[in-house]
Order: structure tokens, then sequence, then C-alpha cells
């Protein structure tokens, strides 16, 4: 019986083992606040936590010197902690690889990710000037899962990013003046 059950997990495993990227999409569109200002915001990992609800903390890694208090630059890092510390404390270092604010372009990566689930990470911001006095934002998560249940996570990112984006980004933004 034990076998069996063995049996059965593994082939489970083998069969839904991850063997590509996973990409998410989200957008917004968020009020009174121009495009630079926008940048900055997203690029101040300070802010993370008051716009994603998976975001528990961040802080600057051991080996870095960069401010998590300012934007941050290309070559920058930042640790974010997430999930439900101090039960499932998890965490990447971001590494940003793309700040130009000019174009409204912000790109994070992280080749390790989170360990055992999650590695190739990417969170891109694509920000644009929208006709109003707001602006457009993109946002597109990629990652490569290491395990069969990261799949499971996937609705719950989704859902995540969506209230970053459209319900918490905008409500902090209005109760701050740009």
């Amino acid at each position: 019986m034990v076998f069996t059950l063995f049996l059965l997990v593994t082939s489970l495993c083998i069969i839904i083992q991850p063997s590509s990227a996973f990409q998410l999409r989200s957008s917004a569109t968020i009020p009174n606040i121009n495009k630079d200002a926008l940048h900055n915001f997203l690029a101040t990992p300070t802010h993370w936590p008051q716009i994603v609800l998976s975001s528990h903390s961040v802080k600057c890694p051991s080996f870095a010197t960069n401010r998590i208090d300012a934007p941050l630059k290309v070559g920058d890092y930042v640790e974010e902690i997430f999930g439900l510390p101090p039960i499932l404390p998890l965490s990447v270092v971001w590494k940003c690889v793309i700040s130009d604010i000019d174009n409204g372009r912000l790109e994070f990566y992280s080749q390790e990710g989170v360990a055992g689930f999650a590695n190739q990470c990417i969170m891109k911001f694509d920000i644009r000037q929208d006709r109003s006095n707001g602006c457009t934002v993109d946002l597109i998560m990629r990652f490569e899962p290491l395990n069969p249940i990261v799949p499971l996570g996937i609705p719950l990112l989704s859902v995540d990013n969506n209230l970053a984006l459209n319900v918490l980004l905008p409500r902090v933004i209005s109760m701050r003046s740009y």
C-alpha cells in the first residue's frame, strides 16, 4: 500500500513537473500622478509592502550598499520578504536591471528566485502617461517553477498583483501629493 502510494505520487510529480516559465500580466490606470513620480514610487522598495498584500517587508541584502528607501538604480539590490512570516517566510533578492524613467521602464530580476519554489524571476513595469492627469502601468511577472505545487499558487499571485495595481496602489497614491 505505501509503495503503491509512493509510485502514484512519484508518477503525478513527473507528469506535472514544471517545464516552462509562467508569465502573469496586470494593468491599471492610476489617477493623479505623473509618469516620473509613479516610476520613482514603484522603484522605491519600502513602498512595496504598502501596495502588495503578500509583501511583508523589504531590506537591503548584506552584500549590498544601496538604500531601499529611495528609488533603486540599475545594479542596486533589495531583499523582499513575503509569504506568511514567521510561519512561511519566503524571500527573493531582486536586482534592478532597468530603471529608465524617461521611457517608463522598470525591471527587476532574480536568477535564484525563491529557494525551492521558483527561479529566473522577472518583475517588469511599463509606465505611460495617459491623456488625463494619470498613468497607465503594466506589470509582467515571469518565473520558472521549481516544483509541481507552484502552479497551484498562480491564481493567488494573479489576484495579489491585480489588487496591488488596481486597488492598493491608487489608494496609497491618493493619500500622497504628487
